[in-house]
């Protein structure tokens, strides 16, 4: 019903920005990357500066591969609007990780409030990446004491990697910290 509903606002006006936004993301979820990219790319050229046009463009690039160039986009966002969603420093979270700066990862999510169970995990992952087998180890118990089921599967289910070695390097990440598979 959404990718109807989505269809239809795009029949009625194909220079939504946030139409064309919306099917970036749903496309990304079903990893079909060419559609995503060419939707985001019309959204961002419709609207340049809206935030979650541009946060977007940042997570994008980070699924597709290239997360050096989506940390840039990312904060490109959080300069747009100083009240960004706290879930923009996730989103850099996840790139930094994505491009090897752990530091920068763990950064980021120390300025999310509540850590919700799969931010822990990526900080347990980064920690272990760092070689701080303690720290690592407090992240993975904060995370199974409120998702205490989490498994490293259902972590990958909810990543959309294009590149089969991202979702490797992020599997390798929760193994080093101890999470079960």
């Amino acid at each position: 019903r959404i990718m109807e509903s989505l269809r239809t606002a795009l029949a009625l006006d194909d220079n939504d920005s946030d139409v064309h936004r919306i099917l970036a993301a749903i496309n990304v979820i079903q990893e079909n990357y060419d559609e995503a990219v060419y939707h985001q790319r019309r959204a961002l050229g419709l609207n340049p500066n809206d935030d979650l046009v541009v946060v977007q463009q940042g997570e994008i690039l980070t699924w597709l591969g290239q997360p050096e160039e989506g940390i840039e986009w990312i904060r490109k966002a959080m300069r747009l609007n100083p009240y960004h969603p706290e879930r923009f420093w996730s989103h850099l979270a996840r790139a930094a990780f994505a491009a090897r700066r752990y530091r920068d990862a763990i950064d980021a999510l120390k300025c999310v409030a509540a850590p919700e169970p799969l931010q822990r995990a990526l900080a347990a992952g980064c920690h272990a990446q760092l070689g701080d087998a303690a720290a690592a180890e407090e992240q993975r118990r904060a995370t199974l004491a409120i998702a205490p089921a989490l498994t490293i599967a259902e972590v990958l289910a909810s990543l959309h990697y294009r590149d089969p070695a991202h979702r490797e390097h992020h599997r390798e990440s929760l193994e080093r910290a101890g999470f079960p598979a």
